[in-house]
């Protein structure tokens, strides 16, 4: 279904199908994975910038919808560690899927085009190269010979970005960045308690990223006031909150105590933050 490509300048097969390739630069060995779930390369300044191409996007997708769903996965992953992904605008340049290291031009592209050979299988693919321990380029391709919701393209591109900031595939079933079975695209739009430790390990825990663990637990715990879900997560007034339009309802944390607001308006104290948490935590999340 998806597929990363890992790569670093100097060639690394792989054993078996992966939705992922590693290929280190020329003279440069690439370093074991060091946690579960990852490979040691990672965006040395915690930054991804990158590019959006149209071109080949699907008939039944805006552009503004579809960059809005990538920017919602890539919020997921910013919400849980210390990587942040800044949108440099649009770009005629193409994933590039296929080429070797001399073709690499260390611009991150995101876009559309036909995957080959093995990867037509799959609904989206990661290239990345590395140097040493430091990502230089990550492109990611989306299959344009699947049919495309632009919720499937928010569920793809949350796993995808998974890969093009170091994760590789988990050995956890309930990790989205789990591929024997691939989840299903409403399953890969919540991150669970391996993903957020696998990009932790990598970048740092954020300083949101128990709430948006707890926040995402209370969704599935709770989806009679919770829906629909997953919202984004906002902040406004000291409140890290998130809205649910289905029930117009908030839920929020401020000072390390959570909240709740329904559609009367009125605040309800849950208590602290902490207690939702480790239940969040024991639920996988």
């Amino acid at each position: 279904m998806r597929k990363f490509i890992y790569a670093a300048l100097l060639l690394a097969g792989a054993s078996q199908a992966q939705d992922f390739r590693a290929l280190p630069l020329p003279s440069l060995r690439e370093r074991p994975s060091y946690v579960q779930g990852a490979n040691g390369q990672r965006w040395t300044s915690g930054q991804v910038d990158w590019y959006y191409n149209p071109i080949n996007q699907p008939l039944n997708l805006s552009t503004s919808a579809v960059l809005n769903a990538i920017q919602n996965a890539a919020a997921r992953w910013s919400g849980m560690c210390n990587i942040t992904f800044v949108y440099r605008g649009m770009t005629s340049t193409l994933p590039n899927m296929y080429g070797d290291a001399s073709t690499v031009e260390g611009a991150n592209v995101f876009g559309w085009g036909v995957l080959q050979g093995e990867d037509a299988s799959y609904s989206g693919l990661t290239k990345s190269w590395f140097v040493g321990d430091s990502y230089v380029d990550s492109d990611i391709m989306m299959n344009t010979l699947e049919p495309w919701t632009i919720d499937e393209v928010e569920a793809i591109m949350t796993h995808e970005l998974g890969h093009a900031i170091g994760l590789m595939h988990s050995d956890q079933f309930a990790s989205v960045m789990f591929a024997d079975p691939y989840h299903s695209a409403r399953y890969m739009r919540t991150l669970r308690g391996d993903d957020a430790d696998g990009c932790a390990s990598l970048y740092g825990a954020a300083a949101t990223a128990r709430s948006n663990r707890t926040l995402n637990w209370a969704e599935a715990a709770y989806p009679q006031y919770l829906s629909p879900s997953p919202s984004a997560s906002g902040t406004f007034s000291g409140y890290y909150y998130r809205y649910y339009s289905g029930t117009n309802s908030y839920v929020g944390i401020r000072d390390g105590v959570a909240y709740f607001m329904g559609p009367d308006g009125v605040i309800q104290t849950l208590g602290a933050l902490n207690t939702y948490y480790f239940n969040a935590l024991l639920s996988g999340y």
